[in-house]
């Protein structure tokens, strides 16, 4: 219909003007001689701009301005609309081929008609423009779930439905999810994992320390009661999990309930990952006995000072300079953890002399073994001591 409607408007202006044209050319007189094809085409050219220049010189009424005027802005919307129809018909079109690849890839999954309708609807909420990729990417999945939560409210939502979601993410493979893939939400959790949990988030701390995840539902989840009087409902907690061979993950999560032996918590897709080769690290100061470990036994022993921590490693100040991976053996204090001894590190590199004394070497190490438990004291000794700066610094 656009089309005809712009063919007709082009049609009846070019016809009018070669109408004109022939009448001129009508009037002229055939040149004498034998016709030739160059000057034919150059005079037929003339004729043509000749009628143009005579059609612009014409003096038009007002009337026959505002017609040609008008039709050729309906010209110009006509082409408008014709290009937006286009336009949308070429987007529908990708869109419909996006939904038919959507289709043919959850055939492979042989996902239930009961999932793949609620799938769809997720879709529908969520807005994606490719379908298909709810299906590839767990990231995607939580982003368009927690939209779809937020809409259509996950309070009134049957814990039949909820449990169909909770299916729907085993089915695609995203849970449990692979370690080479991060966390982007709390739902993403497993049962078992142990976190740091500092309660409240500001303030005086009236608990903390390392507890289990006891229960993971699509409303909320839980974590193992810590000792001590129940956390008051709406209360803000800041947590803190390694997950091996991931990253560390810190967030704030808000207390529904605390009964039962374990307090219930929402659920948040804001993340804090540090990678960890990029743990979190504060400066310290504290004094620490270094053994140096040899192929044929216990080698020297020395005291130094640890001036940084992560829960990675540190780093040290030592009165001798020792060769990369160089293994030792340390024993110190740590501040409200008591007595660390015989922790197995390994030198990574040596930064070289501290403020330019030769007899300060600087050392980073790391872990040497399997530490787990002795790292989770670290790691919340660390998460302790970034909490108190940051409290200090926003007063």
């Amino acid at each position: 219909m656009l089309e005809k409607m712009a063919f007709s408007i082009f049609y009846y202006i070019s016809n009018s003007m070669y109408f004109d044209f022939l009448i001129q050319l009508s009037l002229r007189d055939k040149p004498a001689g034998p016709p030739q094809h160059v000057s034919d085409t150059v005079t037929t050219y003339e004729l043509f701009a000749e009628s143009i220049r005579n059609a612009m010189n014409k003096n038009l009424s007002v009337g026959t301005i505002c017609v040609i005027v008008s039709i050729f802005l309906l010209f110009i919307l006509a082409v408008v609309i014709f290009e937006i129809y286009r336009s949308n018909k070429v987007k529908q079109e990708l869109q419909d081929l996006a939904w038919r690849k959507f289709d043919a890839r959850v055939e492979t999954l042989k996902l239930s008609q009961t999932a793949i309708k609620l799938l769809k609807k997720i879709l529908e909420e969520s807005g994606l423009q490719d379908p298909i990729s709810i299906i590839k990417s767990p990231h995607v999945f939580e982003k368009a779930l927690e939209t779809y939560y937020e809409n259509k409210n996950i309070n009134s939502m049957s814990d039949s439905k909820l449990a169909s979601i909770k299916e729907l993410r085993k089915v695609l493979g995203f849970s449990p999810l692979s370690k080479d893939i991060a966390f982007v939400s709390t739902r993403q959790f497993e049962v078992g994992e142990k976190c740091i949990v500092q309660i409240p988030a500001s303030g005086p701390s009236t608990h903390k320390g390392v507890c289990l995840i006891r229960n993971m539902e699509e409303r909320y989840w839980s974590i193992a009661s810590l000792s001590g009087p129940k956390v008051p409902i709406k209360t803000w907690i800041f947590v803190n999990l390694i997950r091996a061979g991931d990253a560390e993950y810190t967030f704030r999560a808000q207390v529904i309930k605390d009964a039962d032996g374990e307090v219930v918590l929402t659920h948040t897709n804001k993340l804090n990952r540090a990678q960890q080769r990029n743990w979190v690290r504060i400066d310290v100061s504290i004094p620490v006995e270094v053994t140096q470990i040899l192929n044929k036994g216990i080698g020297d022993i020395f005291s130094g000072k640890i001036i940084d921590m992560s829960g990675g490693g540190f780093g040290m100040i030592l009165p001798v300079k020792l060769p990369n991976n160089s293994r030792l053996l340390l024993n110190f204090e740590l501040p409200g953890h008591g007595m660390i001894n015989d922790l197995s590190v390994k030198v990574l590199r040596v930064a070289g002399p501290y403020n330019k004394d030769p007899l300060r070497i600087v050392h980073s190490v790391a872990f040497d073994s399997d530490v787990h438990l002795i790292q989770e004291q670290i790691i919340q000794y660390v998460f302790e001591k970034q909490r108190q700066n940051s409290m200090a610094l926003h007063g």
